[in-house]
């Protein structure tokens, strides 16, 4: 085994584009772009009728995304989803315009304050906006509410679940030049109203690594991992491989890959070492 590299997933959007750099789900496969197994789908590196717990992208935000939340599992489940529930957590590369995004409801708003704001078309005066800057860590568990705003880049990790409600649209028109559909019951339903920013998300974790040197480890035998590239770039190297990985990519080690060296490419790196709890 070697650390695999996968062809990106690009979805155009009507605000942006994502780059699903790791996914297994049916419609959107990840495909081995180096190596010898160049070609293979993720899932055939992943146990036989296991979810694969994670995906990961890059979202890239030319307009504001949809004022949105995700359900907890217990939420997606009631609604009878495949899906599970989703929490997720955002590194900053590259900061919004105006250097805020909306992250949470401003302190006191309920969900009868919220309904009625919807009624009256003033959900935005109940948004909470918080700055930040590149190099920002910002978890979303499920229940928070967010958006991303214009010109903000981000790396993505995430439950593997593609359930999103969402609230508010700023009146905007689909492609087929209609409302997009909202699904305002949903999202009153799931919104953490105690707006618990700090809550600890419990599906996986995810450690920033500075490297400025080169690192000996070791994957871990019970569960693959995940590194995400968010600043300059890296080789992997073990006994009979060599992996460039480039800013902003993903490389996934698996959890036979056993020892292995880290080694930056310029003075220094940024990665994100993710696994599922």
């Amino acid at each position: 085994m070697y650390p695999l590299i996968f062809r990106p997933i690009i979805k155009e959007m009507i605000w942006g584009n994502e780059s699903w750099e790791v996914s297994c789900r049916p419609q959107e496969m990840s495909v081995v772009e180096n190596g010898e197994f160049a070609g293979r789908e993720l899932a055939d590196f992943y146990a036989e009728n296991a979810r694969f717990p994670l995906l990961v992208k890059i979202i890239t935000a030319r307009d504001a995304l949809s004022v949105q939340v995700h359900p907890d599992d217990a939420y997606a489940r009631a609604k009878g989803d495949r899906d599970t529930g989703k929490s997720e957590l955002w590194y900053i590369l590259e900061p919004p315009t105006d250097e805020h995004l909306i992250i949470g409801l401003k302190p006191g708003v309920t969900r009868e304050i919220l309904s009625r704001a919807y009624e009256e078309n003033t959900v935005e005066d109940c948004l909470a906006r918080v700055k930040v800057s590149r190099g920002d860590i910002v978890n979303i568990p499920a229940g928070l509410i967010h958006a991303l705003t214009p010109g903000t880049v981000v790396a993505e990790i995430q439950q593997n679940s593609d359930i999103t409600y969402r609230l508010y649209d700023f009146g905007r028109l689909g492609a087929d030049g209609k409302p997009r559909e909202l699904h305002v019951e949903d999202a009153l339903n799931s919104i953490d109203y105690d707006n618990a920013r700090g809550k600890k998300i419990e599906h996986f974790r995810t450690e920033k690594l500075e490297i400025s040197a080169p690192i000996s480890t070791s994957s871990n035998p019970e569960t693959f991992a995940i590194y995400t590239c968010v600043d300059g770039g890296v080789t992997f190297e073990g006994a009979n491989f060599a992996v460039p990985l480039d800013c902003p990519r993903s490389a996934f080690i698996p959890a036979s890959l056993g020892e292995f060296t880290i080694r930056p490419i310029g003075e220094t790196a940024i990665l994100l070492k993710s696994e599922p709890t």
